[in-house]
């Protein structure tokens, strides 16, 4: 079994990867998300173990 490894490269890729650490959702941008894609039930991240 292959498996691509996904991440960056450089450092400026991963320096610009850590400010999605500080993006703030709104509540109603958050009941937007779960709209389109609805989660499985439970809290995270349990609900998302297999």
């Amino acid at each position: 079994m292959t498996a691509p490894i996904i991440g960056p490269r450089t450092m400026e890729q991963f320096t610009t990867a850590l400010t999605a650490l500080t993006v703030k959702l709104s509540s109603e941008q958050v009941k937007q998300l779960d709209a389109i894609w609805p989660v499985p039930g439970g809290a995270a991240p349990e609900a998302y173990a297999w």
